[in-house]
């Protein structure tokens, strides 16, 4: 499915019926790592909501600079389009970025919150040179050097060796993609704003998913994330590094229908 929305063309997937449920992938990623959630959150009872950030996916690359809140008026503006006034957000490394602006601009509208395997402070100097570099090895080298840097952060050597068909499906995912729009995100990710302070002003229920042995955002700073986030619940994934959705599907699914369910009661 496609949208207009600030001119610009945004895929998504909008899959079953009931309480709306929005995730926003990663980097360098697009809706299709979410494909276990949607399966499990559809046969759940769940409206499920994955869009592509401008240049991934389906979605149109970008003709300008553009910033994660740029990212974040698109996918509020694709809720208004499906006339969705409330849902649950979710979040995935660059996609909880994102969500942490969508809470700045829009808090009301959201019901509950899912941040997996990511974190709220803005990047050091180093970590800001590290993505100009990746960006300069994006002009290069085109997408491929975006596989090269991020999917040995992303699973584990265990599943790299053990599935080898994951690997395939990333390196086919990221290397589809535009590199220009991966520089766009590089450089928007090395400038977002810290979103530290917001966290003591989270007041809908929130999950905090992370993986053991995951080395981006690794525990100690997620389990410090969660602790300063009102009503939140920390869950640890086995056997997962970053890509913890793709990598260990069923029990983050476990985890995540288990909050959603929950929310109710």
């Amino acid at each position: 499915m496609k949208a207009s929305v600030h001119g610009v063309t945004i895929a998504y997937e909008d899959e079953g019926q009931g309480l709306p449920v929005i995730l926003l992938h990663g980097f360098p990623l697009d809706h299709h790592m979410w494909k276990h959630q949607t399966t499990a959150l559809k046969e759940g009872g769940f409206r499920v909501i994955t869009p592509d950030m401008r240049g991934m996916g389906g979605s149109e690359v970008p003709t300008d600079t553009i910033s994660l809140e740029n990212y974040a008026d698109d996918v509020l503006a694709l809720l208004d389009h499906l006339d969705i006034p409330k849902a649950v957000l979710g979040g995935f490394s660059m996609g909880g970025y994102i969500a942490f602006s969508m809470l700045r601009k829009a808090p009301d509208r959201f019901t509950a919150l899912v941040l997996a395997d990511t974190k709220p402070e803005a990047d050091s100097p180093e970590a800001q040179k590290n993505r100009m570099n990746l960006a300069a090895a994006l002009f290069e080298k085109g997408s491929i050097a975006a596989s090269d840097a991020m999917i040995p952060k992303m699973l584990t050597e265990k599943t790299r060796n053990e599935n080898p068909h994951l690997e395939v499906k990333l390196h086919s995912i990221i290397e589809s993609t535009n590199p220009l729009s991966l520089v766009h995100a590089s450089i928007a990710m090395a400038f977002r704003q810290d979103a530290t302070a917001l966290l003591t002003q989270i007041t809908v229920p929130t999950l905090v998913i992370v993986g053991e042995e995951d080395q981006v955002t690794p525990i100690e700073v997620m389990k410090q994330m969660a602790d300063q986030i009102y009503q939140s619940q920390f869950v640890k994934i086995p056997e997962s590094a970053h890509l913890t959705p793709m990598e260990n599907p069923e029990a983050f699914n476990k985890a995540l229908l288990e909050f959603l369910q929950g929310l109710g009661d």
